[in-house]
């Protein structure tokens, strides 16, 4: 079977991916991928979920894929947690020929297997519709035995009786949407910090767009970046295309990185910047600004409309003070309730560490929270060009700095490993 997978789950499409049977698995990760895959490939197969991003309409998104062209093509389409929409969209889906679809915020392998291998028909579908989405009546129906469900932990496929395996939506959704601003006036490790967050943010399921605005737009470098993205940022805004950003930019699965060109130290305008900020952060969970090293009118800008500030510091006293006058020139627009004092590159054991740690205390600044990295610098430069974190490198030796991450994603409200 050739399948084209939409979905935008990593561990469903690796699971697929081993599945017998398939025998050409490609993924996308929008909505204009999706068509430019179709109208260069036949597919037997296409699954697609709501919430796969692009400007494009999801019915006619579906009254392309059931067209005369792709006749003979299968869809699946998996809606995620019900909700006032559900209902109609799938009477659109009748109406449209497809009946394999899924209702529900989790979904089991067994699941996806029915999916893909045993097409349900109307009658079924039907059935399906008029439980208001049972999923163990539709399992029943299907004539499989509710059991051996299997359940994704970590990489490993596992048996667990009768254990959901994922979550569709699995914390898509935080109570608020994040916009997190990293700042410094100094070369403290604030782009590293960057790098490592916006990872770990993607990867515990949240749409996360990073903004790099600092000089030389290390993020380039960081994540390997083809040089055919270097002029987005100038062509964006030169054609007035900020609502298309995230259609554009560089991604790797649920992570968008909008960069300049790599070594480039000009920087965009106030204007142009609060444009594409408004048109990343709403279509992002979590949005991490990464800015400019230094005072600019940016990073006012970035702290002005954050909901969390990262003052990165290390462990040098000239750069303490060097970031302690830039809170001076804040003023107002220095919020200290919203801004976390990280402490970078440090080992609390050292009296280096101690000593900046007691001149935050000392500094009478009522700080959301004064968090650490041990170590974030470290295997940087050996992983450039990877594709690869230093937080996915981690291993056994380096577990406080793991820890450290894992503390910081819960000091901003969402949840480490």
């Amino acid at each position: 079977m050739r399948l084209l997978s939409a979905l935008r789950h990593e561990d469903i499409e690796e699971y697929i991916r081993y599945l017998p049977g398939i025998e050409v698995l490609n993924i996308v990760e929008n909505k204009r991928s999706l068509l430019d895959a179709l109208s260069s490939g036949k597919y037997d197969l296409v699954m697609i979920s709501k919430d796969l991003p692009g400007s494009e309409e999801m019915d006619l998104l579906i009254e392309v894929l059931v067209s005369e062209e792709f006749k003979g093509q299968r869809v699946v389409y998996l809606y995620g947690e019900y909700d006032s929409y559900c209902d109609e969209f799938i009477k659109f889906l009748f109406n449209h020929g497809i009946y394999d679809f899924y209702v529900g915020e989790e979904i089991t392998s067994k699941d996806i297997e029915r999916l893909i291998f045993k097409p349900a028909g109307r009658e079924r579908a039907l059935c399906y519709y008029k439980s208001h989405y049972d999923n163990e009546l539709n399992t029943v129906f299907a004539g499989q035995k509710n059991k051996n469900k299997r359940l994704f932990k970590g990489k490993s496929l596992i048996n667990f009786g009768f254990g959901s395996l994922l979550k569709i939506n699995d914390m898509r959704n935080p109570l608020e949407r994040l916009i997190i601003s990293i700042i410094s006036n100094q070369a403290t490790g604030k782009s590293h910090t960057a790098w490592n967050l916006s990872y770990c943010f993607s990867k515990l399921g949240y749409a996360t767009s990073l903004i790099n605005i600092d000089r030389g737009y290390s993020a380039n470098l960081f994540f390997d970046i083809d040089e055919v993205y270097y002029n987005l940022l100038d062509f964006t805004i030169k054609n007035n295309m900020y609502k298309d950003i995230l259609d554009n930019c560089f991604r790797r699965r649920n992570l968008s990185v909008i960069t300049g060109k790599l070594g480039v130290e000009e920087e965009i305008g106030s204007e142009d910047f609060l444009k594409l900020l408004y048109c990343i952060r709403t279509k992002s969970d979590i949005t991490i600004i990464d800015t400019r090293t230094g005072l600019s009118e940016l990073t006012r800008l970035s702290i002005k409309n954050s909901i969390y500030d990262l003052l990165v510091f290390d462990c040098d006293i000239m750069h303490f003070h060097m970031n302690m006058s830039m809170l001076e020139e804040l003023k107002d627009d220095f919020v200290p309730e919203k801004t976390i004092a990280l402490i970078n590159n440090t080992n609390v054991r050292s009296s280096s560490h101690k000593f900046i740690y007691n001149e935050l205390i000392n500094s009478g600044i009522s700080f959301k929270d004064i968090a650490f990295i041990s170590s974030c610098g470290f295997i940087g430069y050996e992983l450039m060009h990877t594709g690869l974190t230093p937080y996915q490198a981690a291993a056994d030796g380096y577990k406080g700095f793991l820890s450290d991450m894992d503390s910081l994603l819960d000091r901003l409200g969402t949840k480490g490993r």
